[in-house]
């Protein structure tokens, strides 16, 4: 099985030996911005759809929500957002996160589980959205045409491989020809000043603690110097030295002051632990995760009676009650199951992990009348996902109305970012008649947005 990273790898190094990347087709900097954007999302849409095809994206609703809302909160701080963001998963235990054109943020398991706090991992992501914003990787591949090409790739590689690899990695780096490779290296340096600022300055507008920051960056120089997570991949794509932090320092002194809170962070990275198999973490010691190796193990009735006196003492978690109703899935109790959503679903009215969850349970009922009726309220604000689209496939499939299920697939490889399979379906149903005339206008200028 190949190393998620490497695929990434890959995939920049065919983007950069294509002309229509490298040179020809990208704009520079001070061109069209709309142009410039949707380049990004081209580059950063190919990157992460070859991850996804390969398996290394965490595809679970409630981890990724858990995620996002992280980053939406810190996007929430930006005066102008010119672009959408997709923050996702990798099954990968290094400790690495990286960002691609286009706001694709990618977060390893590896670094979810060193980070001691919701804020840690608020303080990286802040800091990969700033790259985005500051257009870096796309500096980068401009500046490919200044550089020798072996070096651009020798770099990307660098950053990229993650720490399984960290040897080819170190080959890539120091193979690059004619020292061109440490120009671009010190280009990247010269930019985690710029992340830096703008990701602290991100942190402070929003709910969370920019010291976080700060000590995010000492743990992560203080176990690489023990020796305990020997190359670790951040530092080398983020070099971190004594100056960055004493900067990031000088700036907490008009820092706004921030009220601690609960966020079940650890109760996340338990359930991400449950999900992802990492060993030897701290995450796989806390009484949340045992229970939920009992259940994996398949005795529920142990798992209920513990999850219950969890709920006892957290009875709003999320995690807790998403877990019960998982158990009780496992048992065949379907209703009870379904149950536990819907009060999940007083308390979080548009979470849509526990809508889709729901959603599925139904399906299995085989309750089409409810189904439809939490889709119409999940389309509000949720019409945009793809696995939204995928339960309505998953619907019109069980209820036998074909036409609905074309426009619901066309419809979910949309937003899987998968547009050329999406326009062949949505032009077989234009050539089919299936649409009116208003709706066929809509499709149309959807598909002519992407060209």
């Amino acid at each position: 099985m190949l190393n998620p990273i490497r695929v990434l790898t890959c995939l920049l190094i065919s983007l950069l030996l294509n002309a229509s990347y490298a040179s020809r087709d990208l704009p520079l900097l001070g061109e069209d911005a709309r142009l410039n954007l949707q380049k990004e999302d081209e580059i950063g849409r190919g990157l992460y759809l070859k991850l996804k095809e390969r398996g290394y994206v965490i595809e679970h609703p409630l981890l990724t929500r858990y995620l996002s809302d992280i980053g939406e909160s810190l996007l929430s701080a930006l005066d102008i957002r010119l672009r959408d963001y997709t923050f996702y998963l990798v099954k990968d235990n290094s400790v690495n996160a990286f960002a691609t054109p286009g706001g694709y943020i990618g977060v390893n398991v590896g670094l979810i589980m060193m980070s001691r706090t919701e804020d840690e991992v608020a303080s990286v992501l802040a800091h990969e959205i700033a790259h985005v914003e500051l257009m870096h990787g796309m500096q980068m591949l401009e500046k490919a045409q200044e550089v020798n090409m072996a070096g651009m790739i020798s770099l990307l590689a660098a950053l990229l491989i993650g720490g399984q690899n960290s040897d080819l990695a170190s080959a890539l780096v120091f193979s690059s020809a004619a020292g061109s490779g440490q120009t671009m290296l010190n280009f990247t340096r010269a930019n985690e000043y710029e992340a830096d600022r703008i990701g602290f300055n991100l942190l402070d507008e929003s709910n969370y603690d920019p010291k976080a920051m700060v000590t995010f960056l000492r743990l992560l120089q203080a176990r690489e110097q023990a020796g305990e997570l020997a190359g670790i991949e951040y530092i080398r794509s983020h070099p971190v030295n004594t100056n960055r932090i004493a900067e990031i320092e000088s700036r907490l002194r008009t820092a706004k002051k921030k009220r601690l809170r609960s966020r079940r962070f650890d109760q996340f990275k338990a359930y991400l632990a449950h999900v992802s198999g990492p060993s030897n973490t701290l995450a796989t010691q806390s009484r949340f995760y045992q229970v939920l190796q009992l259940i994996r193990n398949g005795d529920y009735e142990t798992a209920e009676k513990r999850l219950g006196l969890l709920i006892d003492e957290d009875p709003d978690s999320v995690w807790y009650q998403y877990a019960l109703a998982e158990n009780r899935q496992y048992q065949n109790r379907l209703e009870a199951a379904a149950e536990i959503y819907r009060s999940l679903l007083l308390l979080y009215p548009d979470d849509f992990a526990i809508g889709a969850e729901l959603v599925t349970v139904l399906l299995k009922l085989e309750n089409y009348d409810e189904v439809l009726e939490w889709l119409e309220k999940l389309a509000l604000n949720h019409e945009n996902k793809a696995l939204f689209h995928r339960l309505k496939v998953n619907l019109y499939q069980k209820t036998n109305n074909p036409s609905a299920r074309q426009l619901a697939e066309a419809n979910y490889h949309w937003y899987s970012g998968n547009y050329d399979r999406a326009k062949k379906q949505f032009q077989t149903l234009i050539d089919n008649n299936q649409f009116t005339a208003a709706e066929e206008t809509r499709v149309k200028e959807k598909m002519n947005k992407i060209k």
